[in-house]
């Protein structure tokens, strides 16, 4: 089959759905209320659960039983996609699912995940609550033990599932556990179960009958019921391999490359050090640039406990190296000090700078600094298949606070299922030059690290940057973009580090190529007195008092609700002719009524009221601050009281509603107000005055990193005299002393509005004394005045006006758009 006629993939068409706004579907309100605080839903993880949603409630084609795959990055949160799907499909009547992977090692990550409510990486909310029922996450060994009433998950091994159906012991699940009950799959690091796929048609007759593969087995359960589904997660699907491109043909739901995972700006930059020494000696220089790390930090006010990883090929190696190392460590003098960083270049010359004399640490202080840091109760190893359960916790839990280890030895163990974000140096302590399969798995560890380190510095509140992503590609020199790297230390080995470098691009954690680029301020602009003096306004991020809500009426448009639920408890056959509401089979007329909801007994709406968490006076005082008590909202006219709802259903009931359905019409009524207020209120809002900031701390040399990816604007990254658009090579960017930068390396929109403003810069100085072109690389943010977002100009103009007895400047925020986005961007 040629390429015109393959067919579309499922992934491909959901792209095409998107394009066309049909996967905008809001994200139901009780996901996020039932998921941990912690774990804020993030855009492209909204948008996997769109497909998703899409996907159950609007695809035509989707076969039953259902089975579909999220491709996501490594780190980019598929347990939270996991646990919002399985919230989901609870309120779509799933109470039964199986959740299993491949390593028992990533079962009791999971477990904690699930699980433990006291774990910092508990999925769920304290209390799961579906309207007015608490809902517990319950581990099931067989599905006899399942309560109708909770999530029941059975958490299992691929090859322990196989044993157990195929060899029958007692307690154990069974295939007859999967007849007549419909059951969610959930595969972790599902690239494991296509053992059967990749053998196609090498199958022989014996192994079909013998049916001992783990796919089949997994398939086997898959097929048991027609409403079951099956969800696979991975980020590595082997779409190279015709046999499995060709059955996730149309599966794969959502795909999320590393690569777009880092573009994105969601993970560590990497940096490959090379060194010319000896695997100890390696081995210090990430101790020296950890302990650089965790000062930066601590001088920030971030309690970040950077973590290395000793990365060995054979077990015996890395039990080896750990008694050298604590040895090393144990036995540190000055002159070892003195050696290695006499032989240090780079950021570990930086390091020893901060240290001996930034910060004028005696190299006596700074060994025992050391010694204590990295001491052996401080180091961990995770080489062997027996360890104890107590190493997992401490291996799965390095960013807790009071978790100490410092320093991880491994050989393989922790290639596959590791979740940590506080790993910042990698070291490799052999120097064999391995390429193939082996390469690609080190690089897999390496994207594992580059895991992204939440983090806020308290200065860096103000300019709004997001805990979540990196925030200083544009400010290269800034000490705190330390905490953004992480380091892959390995000896020099051209031929080695060329193959790594290439297998990391591969796999999308590197770009196809950076550049450094510095932005350098010209001189003759310093000089001048509008550098010195002058002031860019700009306004801040506030708060939101809410303090002129006075009733529901500022935050909704209208107060009459149309229940959904009809409650004529029967069949109904409904002429066309007829006046639209018809008659139920007994032949009783349905009707519409509106009612107050103010009218229902006072127990039934105050049970509704404490169903919904919102409804909690603390957090409805936040959007009606001037609400003194709950008797009040349930009371007042401006409040509950000139709320209404239409039902619809046979007279006699609705003349009779007994008191469970007007608990249903009042928790959905309630329902619809919370999530109207929510949508309609802002925690912050911009404020309406605004605030000077000299020109001199905003206009400052940069060094920026540019990733010049195939995909990306070819523009970008230029400089100005390396540039293909027509009719830049005559104008000199250098001598234009209105452009306050020597050089312009962006996009083709921004250079194109270089060139208009060069092309009249004529007819601007006719007007003004002087004026000045700012490019602004993060250093302005404005906030719109409604909602408080976030806005970064690409450009800041200001001009001082010609005729007047004191100075007026005019600034003006420029924003270069392409046209694509006329009808849009308006």
């Amino acid at each position: 089959m040629n390429a015109a006629q393959t067919p579309q993939s499922l992934s491909q068409k959901f792209d095409a759905l998107e394009d066309l706004g049909r996967l905008d579907k809001a994200i139901p309100d009780f996901i996020p209320a039932n998921l941990s605080f912690a774990m804020a839903l993030r855009p492209y993880q909204e948008k996997a659960l769109k497909r998703y949603f899409f996907y159950m409630d609007d695809y035509k084609q989707r076969p039953k039983p259902s089975h579909a795959l999220f491709e996501m990055a490594t780190g980019s949160g598929k347990t939270v996609i996991m646990a919002s799907v399985i919230l989901d499909l609870y309120r779509r009547g799933y109470r039964n699912f199986m959740f299993f992977v491949n390593s028992d090692t990533i079962i009791k990550k999971t477990k904690e995940n699930f699980l433990n409510h006291l774990s910092s990486k508990y999925l769920f909310a304290p209390k799961i609550k579906f309207d007015d029922k608490d809902v517990v996450i319950r581990a099931i060994s067989n599905f006899d033990e399942a309560n109708e009433c909770d999530i029941n998950i059975h958490f299992t091994t691929i090859q322990g599932l196989h044993m157990r159906l195929n060899k029958p012991s007692e307690n154990a699940v069974t295939y007859e556990d999967f007849e007549g009950r419909k059951i969610v799959m959930i595969s972790d690091e599902a690239h494991h179960i296509n053992t059967m796929t990749k053998k196609g048609k090498g199958l022989n007759k014996e192994e079909h009958e013998a049916v001992t593969s783990w796919e089949y087995t997994v398939q086997r359960v898959f097929k048991s019921h027609p409403e079951n589904l099956l969800f696979e997660f991975t980020a590595t699907v082997e779409l190279d391999h015709p046999a499995v491109c060709e059955k996730y043909q149309d599966k794969i739901l959502y795909d999320y490359s590393l690569k777009q995972f880092r573009e994105d700006g969601y993970s560590k930059d990497v940096d490959v050090l090379q060194a010319d020494m000896k695997p100890l000696d390696r081995a210090f220089q990430a101790v020296i640039l950890s302990q650089y790390r965790r000062k930066i930090a601590e001088a920030n006010g971030l309690h970040i406990k950077p973590v290395i990883l000793m990365k060995s090929i054979t077990i015996g190696e890395s039990k080896e190296i750990e008694q050298n190392f604590h040895d090393y460590i144990g036995n540190l003098s000055r002159d070892d000090i003195d050696k290695i960083a006499d032989k240090s270049g780079g950021i570990i010359k930086e390091a020893f700078n901060y240290f001996l004399n930034e910060r004028k640490i005696d190299p006596d202080d700074l060994i025992r600094e050391v010694q204590q840091d990295f001491s052996p109760a401080k180091c961990l190893s995770v080489n062997s298949k027996e360890d104890s359960e107590e190493k997992q916790i401490q291996v799965n839990t390095l960013e807790d606070r009071t978790n100490e280890i410092r320093v991880v030895f491994a050989v393989d163990k922790l290639n596959e299922g590791w979740d940590v974000l506080n790993l910042f140096d990698i070291v490799r302590l052999y120097e064999t030059r391995d390429s193939g399969k082996k390469t690609i798995q080190e690089a897999q560890l390496i994207g594992r690290g580059a895991r992204y380190c939440p983090f806020i510095a308290p200065e860096e509140n103000k300019k709004d940057l997001p805990k979540d992503k990196r925030k200083y590609d544009s400010d290269q020199k800034n000490d705190m973009r330390l905490l953004e790297q992480l380091y892959y230390h390995c000896a020099h080995n051209p031929k080695y580090i060329q193959e790594i470098r290439a297998a990391l691009r591969q796999t999308g954690i590197l770009a196809d190529n950076t550049i450094p680029v510095e932005m350098k301020v010209k001189d003759s602009f310093r000089k001048s007195d509008f550098y010195k003096s002058q002031v860019i306004f700009v306004n801040k991020k506030i708060t939101n008092t809410r303090e002129n809500i006075e009733s529901l009426s500022d935050y909704l448009d209208q107060k009459l609700f149309s229940c959904p639920q009809r409650f004529t408890g029967r069949m109904r056959v409904e002429s066309l002719l007829d006046d639209g509401y018809g008659k139920d089979d007994a032949g009783e007329k349905i009707i519409s009524e509106t009612l107050k909801l103010s009218a229902f007994p006072k127990p039934v709406l105050e049970r509704a009221i404490d169903s919904i968490d919102f409804f909690r006076f603390e957090k409805i005082r936040q959007f009606f601050p001037k609400l003194e008590a709950m008797k009040y909202f349930m009371e007042m006219e401006e409040f509950l009281a000139s709320v209404e709802v239409e039902i619809r259903g046979i007279s006699s009931l609705i003349k009779n509603l007994p008191p469970e359905e007007m608990l249903d019409i009042a928790l959905y009524v309630l329902g619809e107000i919370a999530n109207k207020i929510k949508a309609s209120s802002y925690d912050y809002n911009g404020s309406k005055e605004f605030y000077p900031k000299p020109i001199s701390e905003i206009v400052q040399d940069k060094m920026l990193k540019i990733s010049l990816d195939k995909n990306s604007n070819q523009e970008f990254g230029r400089l100005w005299k390396e540039s293909k658009i027509a009719g830049l090579q005559h104008i000199d960017l250098f001598t234009q002393k209105w452009f306050v930068y020597e050089d312009n390396c962006g996009t083709s929109e921004e250079k194109n509005l270089i060139r208009y403003i060069s092309e009249n810069s004529d007819r601007i100085e006719r007007h003004y004394e002087e004026f000045y072109l700012i490019r602004n690389d993060k250093a302005v943010t404005l906030y719109n005045f409604e909602d408080g977002r976030a806005f970064e100009p690409d450009f800041i103009l200001c001009a001082k006006k010609h005729g007047h007895d004191t100075s007026v400047i005019y600034q003006v925020f420029i924003e270069p758009k392409g046209g694509h986005l006329m009808d849009t961007d308006q």
